[in-house]
């Protein structure tokens, strides 16, 4: 078994970025890619991660098609990609539990597996702190250990000594051998450096300008290399003399001193002539080649690695790996990710405020105007009953409720993309379109929750300052009775359908903000579109009244300062004036036009992740 890329390309705009390039790692390989800043090494790990598409080839893990068995490969690789991303206030261990679980460890050891990891790669002492606290290099070490997650055969590495010091880089070093030859894992890391690869690799490919060089086991690499020398005096110019007196070609070496090969000669018979001659001798030692000098010889050589012959035949998958209930995964941990902010909660309180401000304000002029009819100053007062107080503080709360539950949709994938997260879950064996869905059921769930608080919470105020009665008109004749203007009865029918009919055009805003984070990179530019859809679509209202499309507008089925023909204003007419015709959309358009935006945005957003590359 092994992992393969196949005749690989990928062009960004009209940069080659990869063209045919066909790699082979063995099981049990610790292999090193090897290539200068721009060669190709990081977007042919990312094609091998999934994470953005190739234009040509295929990508083989254990005999998989990556392309068919998403969720098998991804179940079989793990990935660090540049700087790793993490939430920043959550802790280290809390970050590894929540991947952890997205992997497929079980609720039962994924804390003991969190806490292995971060002993492996040096973090148990900082691991109860908050990764935003992190240094580059600790979050490097963060990063392998997200990237051991769920025991993964194959780990891929990119540029992974990068930001650690150089006792970070011996324990990586100590780290991969660890991980290649007692655990067993497949090890495949890049880097610009051929030293920090060729004492631990047993492979190196070999990536130049988009193409592979050569690939091959690192003594094949190394080949013609071994009688070459250094050697460092006080006297260079005297020192060459003396060697090509013995036949010994000399040359330069940029970094000081003298390179020579040995050839059929001994070092020791090389040093004593040299100290023969005079000379002090301060070093001579073994030089492995450059990266440029193997660059040389195989363009000189003509060694042709990259040759693509026919692709492994494709295995079907009997041997499944892939965790079981990956949107079940995805819900759990997006709920968690929202809770665990106080921002959300913070956002999502406010309507609540909002709400219980209009019911207090509402029952202050009741006060008011109840005691301005007694004192004569009022001719007549229609009673405020519970009813009322109901719908204002909902018409009240509902349009800030929405742009709060739209705004923190937009983050779930734009902001996820700003601070690296999304790599993150894209590389768990989830899938897109379920990680997709997974979302799109964990803010609605959290936007139901918010909007049954709100409405629990307004109907508990406006019961308590309040009675579910009829509404009565009181005058200011002495000794009349206040006559009855809308039954109780009457308005408890449209009660009881206001209050859900409102959840589907809030949750439709969930789906609006999660379109909008979906096409954006950046989760500033995601919450700015959102507030733009949120304006414009109201505004749009205006053109739509005229020319008879406005019922279709989701603008319209919430309360608006342009309007209220929402749930809310049907209620309140039937209460204020039972004789007019009643307003507000109550037919079919206020179950089937919320819905329609509800489903659709969340289902763009879900085809804009699937086709989305994440660097």
């Amino acid at each position: 078994m092994s992992l393969r890329l196949h005749d690989i390309s990928k062009t960004f705009g009209r940069f080659r970025a990869l063209d045919g390039v066909s790699l082979h790692v063995r099981k049990g390989d610790c292999y090193g890619f090897l290539g200068h800043n721009g060669a190709g090494k990081t977007t042919a790990l990312r094609i091998a991660l999934g994470l953005i598409p190739a234009d040509r080839g295929r990508v083989y893990v254990d005999g998989f098609d990556a392309g068919r068995h998403v969720r098998e490969a991804r179940a079989r690789q793990g990935g660090l990609i540049e700087r790793p991303g993490f939430y920043g206030w959550l802790s280290g261990r809390r970050n590894l539990v929540i991947l952890g679980k997205l992997a497929g460890i079980g609720r039962d050891r994924v804390g003991s597996e969190a806490d292995r990891l971060l002993e492996v790669v040096g973090l148990s002492s900082a691991g109860d702190r908050a990764v935003g606290g992190y240094s580059q290099g600790m979050r490097q070490r963060l990063g392998i250990a997200q990237a051991l997650l769920g025991d993964p055969a194959y780990v891929l590495l990119d540029e992974p000594m990068n930001g650690l010091d150089p006792e970070g880089i011996e324990e990586f070093r100590r780290l991969i051998v660890r991980l290649t030859r007692e655990e067993g894992k497949t090890v495949v890391f890049s880097s610009h450096q051929l030293h920090e690869i060729a004492g631990i690799c047993n492979r190196i490919g070999i990536l130049r300008q988009g193409k592979l060089l050569v690939e091959a086991t690192t003594d094949e690499l190394l080949a013609g290399g071994e009688n070459r020398y250094r050697l460092r005096t006080d006297d260079d110019e005297r020192a060459s003399e003396l060697l090509r007196e013995i036949g010994i070609d000399v040359t330069a070496d940029a970094g000081g001193g003298l390179l020579f090969d040995v050839g059929e000669n001994e070092p020791g018979e090389v040093a004593a002539r040299i100290v023969g001659g005079q000379v002090t001798l301060t070093e001579i030692s073994p030089r492995t080649a450059t990266l440029e000098e193997i660059y040389l010889r195989f363009s000189r050589d003509g060694v042709e690695a990259a040759k693509a012959g026919a692709p492994p035949a494709p295995v079907e998958p009997a041997d499944r790996r892939a965790p079981k209930f990956p949107v079940l995964r995805t819900v759990r941990a997006e709920t968690q990710r929202l809770l665990s902010h106080a921002g959300p909660l913070f956002a999502l309180a406010l309507p609540v405020v909002l709400a219980v401000l209009a019911v207090f304000n509402l029952h202050a002029e009741e006060v008011l105007n109840a005691a301005k009819v007694e004192a004569g100053e009022l001719y007549d007062h229609a009673a405020v009953t519970a009813f009322e107080g109901v719908a204002v503080g909902l018409r009240s709360a509902l349009p800030l409720l929405a742009l709060v539950v739209a705004g923190i949709a937009s983050q779930s994938i734009a902001g996820e993309y700003s601070r690296g997260t999304l790599r993150n879950l894209l590389l768990t064996p989830l899938g897109r379109v379920r990680l997709a869905v997974g979302k799109a059921l964990g803010l609605l769930g959290v936007a139901t929750v918010a909007y049954v608080f709100l409405a629990a919470a307004t109907l508990g105020l406006a019961s308590s300052w309040f009675d579910f009665t009829d509404v009565t008109m009181q005058l200011m004749i002495k000794d009349a009775e206040p006559y009855v203007i809308s039954e109780a009865k009457v308005l408890w029918g449209p009660l009881n359908a206001m209050v859900p009919a409102l959840v589907l055009p809030v949750l439709a805003w969930a789906g609006i903000g999660f379109f909008a984070g979906a096409i954006t990179k950046r989760g500033v530019t995601a919450l700015a579109l959102t507030a733009g859809l949120f304006v414009f679509l109201d505004l749009l209202r205006v053109v739509g009244r005229t020319y008879g499309f406005e019922p279709y507008l989701i603008s319209a089925h919430l309360p608006s300062p342009l309007g209220d023909t929402s749930y809310t204003e049907h209620l309140l007419n039937l209460i204020r004036s039972p004789n007019d015709p009643p307003g507000g959309y109550t037919g079919v358009a206020w179950l089937a036009v919320p819905l329609a935006w509800l489903v659709v945005p969340f289902a763009l957003g879900a085809v804009a992740l699937r086709r989305r590359s994440v660097p």
